[in-house]
C-alpha cells in the first residue's frame, strides 16, 4: 500500500508539475497576446486622434480644389467667349477681304478701260498734229 501510494503521489506530483507547466505557458501566452492587443489598440486610439485633423486636411485641399476649378472654369469661359468673337471677327474679315477683290478686279478693269481710251485720245490728238507738221 506504501508503494501504491509513493506511486500515486508521483503520478499526482508528476500531473500537476505538468499542469503547473502548462498554466505557466497558457498564462505567458495570454499575457504576450493581451499585450500584443494593447500595442494594436494604443495605435488604433493613436490613428483615431488624427484622424480629425486628416480630415480637416482633406476638406482644406477640397476647398483649394473647387476654387481652382472655379477659376479655371471662369478662364475657359473667358476663352470661349474671345474664340466666339474671334470666329466671328474672321468671317466678317473674310466678307470685307472678298469685297476689296471683287473692287480690286473691277478697278484693275476700269484702269484697263481708262488705259485704252487714254490711248485712243492720245491717238487721236497725236496723230492729227504729226501729220499737219509732215504737210507743213
Amino acid at each position: 500500500m506504501i508503494c501504491e501510494r509513493n506511486e500515486l503521489r508521483g503520478i499526482l506530483a508528476n500531473y500537476t508539475n505538468k499542469d503547473l507547466n502548462n498554466r505557466a505557458m497558457l498564462y505567458h501566452r495570454l499575457n504576450f497576446e493581451l499585450e500584443m492587443f494593447k500595442m494594436e489598440h494604443n495605435q488604433m486610439i493613436s490613428e483615431l486622434q488624427k484622424l480629425p485633423m486628416e480630415i480637416s486636411d482633406a476638406l482644406d485641399n477640397c476647398k483649394g480644389l473647387i476654387e481652382e476649378t472655379e477659376s479655371i472654369s471662369y478662364l475657359h469661359d473667358q476663352v470661349l467667349r474671345d474664340w466666339t468673337q474671334m470666329k466671328k471677327n474672321v468671317h466678317v474679315l473674310r466678307l470685307k477681304n472678298r469685297l476689296l477683290w471683287k473692287e480690286q478686279i473691277e478697278l484693275q478693269d476700269s484702269c484697263e478701260d481708262l488705259k485704252s481710251l487714254l490711248k485712243e485720245a492720245h491717238e487721236m490728238i497725236c496723230e492729227p498734229s504729226a501729220d499737219q507738221q509732215l504737210v507743213a
